[in-house]
């Protein structure tokens, strides 16, 4: 690739990342409403007072009789009412930390960290040291069915298996690797690796030389660019978030 070509796609490519970076309720008036007429009722007529019956001896018989077979039944006393005590339920109070939602956070290095660069398919990238794990020259890798077209495969490391990433897959999607790799770049104390074909080397930077992010956008795992070199200061730890996920820089 040209020089031209690589500062072309380096320039298209960064500038597409930096463009990514109650009603109140009204009551219904009523109209006046008119008065219903309520209607009349009735007097009821007075029913005609009645004489007390007359009450004959053979009257009472049949009372005394009727009274006679009446079987008593004794007043049931219900017990008193027993109050249960009141159920003290522990509801444990929520702490401060409990109550903040956890929002994106962009690294917080020291005013001058050591970073390495490395560059993938023409793009250079930088990652702090404090989140590299190691370098390892790239060996056999082992693909594996029913992962992304992202996932190269696992490679083998002191007995260790080793989650292999084509960069170029998954930072640029759409756009195939045409070169061999030579690297893979580990994330912190992970086992997720990324191929690279370049390392250019290590270098300290200052907190200045840093455009950084205060918002995570479509774009997480980018803490910031680096403004003379024009390439992307990588957040390990988001990216490491999304390749768990098992997406790529489009969430797919």
């Amino acid at each position: 690739m040209s020089q031209a070509s690589q500062a072309k796609a380096m320039h298209d490519y960064f500038q597409s990342l930096l463009n990514d970076v109650d009603d109140s309720v009204v009551k219904p008036e009523f109209s006046d409403m008119p008065m219903v007429a309520q209607p009349i009722r009735a007097t009821e007529p007075e029913l005609p007072v009645v004489g007390s019956p007359v009450v004959t001896q053979e009257r009472t018989q049949q009372l005394n009789q009727l009274l006679s077979t009446v079987i008593e039944i004794p007043e049931v006393v219900a017990p008193p009412e027993v109050i249960a005590p009141p159920v003290v339920v522990d509801v444990p109070v929520e702490t401060k930390s409990e109550q903040v939602v956890e929002e994106w956070q962009n690294i917080s290095p020291e005013k001058e960290f050591p970073a390495l660069f490395f560059v993938v398919s023409g793009i250079t990238f930088a990652v702090p040291l404090t989140d590299l794990g190691g370098i390892h020259q790239l060996e056999k890798v082992t693909p594996l069915f029913g992962k992304p077209e992202w996932f190269s495969g696992v490679m083998t490391h002191r007995d260790t298996q080793l989650n292999v990433v084509d960069s170029t897959r998954w930072f640029m999607p759409g756009q195939i690797n045409k070169d061999s790799y030579q690297y893979l770049v580990m994330l912190g104390e992970s086992q997720w690796g990324i191929e690279c074909h370049t390392l250019i080397g290590t270098e300290t930077l200052r907190y200045d030389q840093i455009k950084w992010r205060d918002k995570p956008g479509k774009r997480p795992w980018l803490a910031g660019m680096v403004k003379e070199k024009m390439c992307a200061l990588l957040h390990v730890q988001e990216l490491l978030t999304l390749l768990q996920q098992g997406v790529n820089i489009d969430g797919q």
